[in-house]
């Protein structure tokens, strides 16, 4: 099918040899390892220009004419393990790569599966359509006008303030977490894989995503490593890699945005840790918000900041200062021994549920000494006398215990009871953050009961906390509300506020994200019935189905809604959305030019590939 498109933007193509448009030149040779501008895949995509390439895959611009739209089209083409068959669409695995090009292929394709799933969220051009042909596999993805994060820093003086990264990034953020919550770690951020949109909106660009082996050095794949942005552990296959490794890429972006300068490269850092904090070359940045970025690339994945919560939490919350900073995942116990008066030792003074010794003051070393003096010594002494027998008294009651049922009471009336039972030397208060404390009417030899002190768990998944063995002391009564201040299945929320003192076995009412009350209808054109059934279901909206007969959208495919794409509809009303999918009226015979694309039946199907007399088996829906 010829299209009179420019290759280069996929806009209507002039009589110019040069695009007015984009600059692409139509008489330019196209690179022979790669798929030729003008090439059809799927009966559907149009193939243009080639917009780069890595190890693992490629990325043309390309045009969708069922939907006449703009794509981006993303071709599995590993070139260490494959090459192009010559006059040809076609990829020839090398036969000594061949399993090795099975098993990436498999992860490609399952990384593309995950996210197709997220083509709900605005803040991330996820896949739209998946299919096999010339012995590889091929992923499409919407086309979005805008520019680079890195182009739209050279256009604005190079950094961006805070506050205008605090009006910004929230959304991204949020983004990178529920894609962490998928099981997905991207490896790649960096300015050029965030994409500015024409309303100021930052959105992650769904190609940007590879397999890991893509982005470790020393694998089998040619590896995609940006400077300044690959974490450590990138440049080790044998190092171990998680969410943490996104927080390293993640700082350093901020790194990057508020100071105007790409940080030091990490292999350069392994050998000499000379990267400046953040603070000093931008004045005017809170020292707590640089000392979070430098935590969160922080060389040992261990000690690096490890999850997005974390890292906004501490980045966007007001410092604390002069108080311990607790772990959300374990407990300390202090131990303190209860101090026992002494001659010379000075007073008991008791604070905040723990004992403190205060010393008395050096003695005077002036011999002469007036009236005023004296009077002044004898009613200070008189003081202290009178305060070494009530706190002798109280501690006797202590030890003693405070009458109950069935005992007698202490007998106070005509002064101390005399004990010939000797107080113990010290009394163990075990003081947890988690804390532990004796309350003063318990017996030295009584349980002691547990005091914990309360951790921040909002902004955290619900789920996880509750099976989070560290908070095995609260009793958790969660409530599931509809909200916009957090993402569906986060506390945002608590009882209990943050550093009040609970004991073991306390309730804790947490109100937990149902997600927002309303949530925008997604768009139906090119998908079908499965689908988008599929994207409502993600969503939380309730949708039933009508047929609706028609020659104008083939069949199986969404045809119309009951509402618009883009209006809003109440989830927490249970508002249903009516989805019409298209079938073929019975006296009309299906048009020849007709053919089904991907998930046109209720089944999954699966793409076979020969190479070199070996059949891979790869189920892309």
């Amino acid at each position: 099918m010829e299209l009179n498109l420019c290759y280069g933007c996929m806009e209507l193509k002039t009589d110019d040899l040069v695009c007015p448009h984009c600059g692409y030149n139509h008489n330019a040779p196209s690179l022979p390892s790669y798929l030729a501008p003008g090439i059809m895949l799927n009966d559907r995509y149009s193939v243009g220009k080639l917009k780069s390439y890595n190890g693992e895959s490629a990325i043309y611009i390309g045009y969708d004419v069922i939907t006449q739209t703009k794509v981006l089209i993303k071709e599995y083409m590993p070139d260490t393990l494959c090459v192009r068959e010559k006059g040809s669409p076609a990829v020839k695995v090398n036969p000594n790569y061949v399993a090795q090009y099975k098993t990436f292929m498999s992860d490609f394709v399952e990384l593309n599966k995950v996210l197709t799933k997220m083509r709900t969220l605005s803040h991330i051009n996820a896949a739209t359509d998946m299919f096999g042909a010339n012995n590889t596999g091929y992923v499409i993805f919407p086309f979005v006008e805008g520019i680079t994060l890195g182009e739209y820093l050279k256009k604005n003086a190079g950094e961006l303030t805070l506050d205008e990264v605090k009006r910004i990034f929230p959304p991204l953020f949020t983004t990178f977490s529920l894609v962490h919550n998928a099981g997905i770690v991207h490896r790649g951020v960096s300015p050029e894989n965030i994409i500015v949109t024409k309303k100021g909106e930052l959105k992650l660009q769904g190609f940007g995503f590879c397999i890991s082996d893509a982005r470790t050095a020393n694998t089998e794949l040619a590896s995609e490593l940006y400077s300044g942005y690959a974490a450590p552990e990138q440049y080790n296959s044998a190092n171990w890699q998680g969410t943490w490794t996104d927080i390293y890429g993640i700082s350093a972006l901020l790194y990057r945005i508020l100071t105007g300068t790409t940080p030091v490269e990490a292999t350069s850092r392994m050998s000499s840790d000379n990267l400046l904090e953040p603070a000093l070359i931008n004045r005017s940045l809170p020292p707590n918000v640089s000392k979070v970025i430098m935590n969160g690339m922080h060389m040992s994945g261990e000690m690096r900041i490890q999850t997005v919560t974390e890292l906004v939490t501490q980045l966007f919350e007001q410092p604390e200062y002069n108080s311990m900073r607790l772990s959300s995942s374990s407990t300390q116990t202090i131990t303190i021994p209860k101090q026992s008066l002494r001659n010379g030792g000075g007073y008991v003074a008791r604070q905040g549920g723990s004992t403190a010794v205060a010393r008395t003051a050096q003695p005077i070393k002036n011999t002469r000494i007036s009236r005023k003096s004296i009077f002044f010594t004898a009613g200070a002494v008189t003081l202290f006398i009178g305060m070494f027998f009530l706190i002798v008294m109280l501690n006797a009651i202590n030890d003693r215990g405070v009458s109950g049922p069935g005992s007698e009471p202490p007998n106070i009336s005509g002064g101390i009871q005399s004990d010939t039972t000797e107080a113990p030397e010290s009394t163990v208060l075990e003081i947890m953050t988690t804390t532990t404390t004796q309350r003063p009417h318990e017996t030295t030899g009584a349980p002691i009961a547990q005091v914990y002190v309360m951790n921040n768990i909002t902004g955290k998944s619900y789920d996880l906390i509750k099976s989070n063995p560290s908070y095995d002391s609260l009793t958790f009564e969660p409530v599931f509300e509809f909200t916009d201040e957090a993402a569906k299945g986060i506390i945002y929320e608590q009882s209990i506020e943050v550093g009040d003192r609970y004991e073991g076995g306390a309730e804790i009412t947490v109100k937990v994200s149902l997600g927002p009350k309303f949530i925008r209808i997604p768009e139906f054109i090119g998908l079908t019935k499965r689908d988008y059934f599929s994207i409502l279901s993600d969503a939380g909206i309730k949708f039933d189905e009508k047929e609706l007969q028609t020659n104008n959208v083939q069949s199986g495919y969404v045809a119309s809604l009951s509402k618009e794409p883009g209006e809003m509809i109440d989830v927490e009303e249970g508002e249903m959305l009516t989805v019409f999918i298209a079938a073929k009226p019975p006296e009309t015979a299906p048009p020849e030019t007709t053919r089904a694309t991907r998930g046109s039946t209720e089944t999954e199907t699966e793409q076979i590939f020969t190479i070199d007399e070996t059949d891979i088996y790869i189920t892309f829906w």
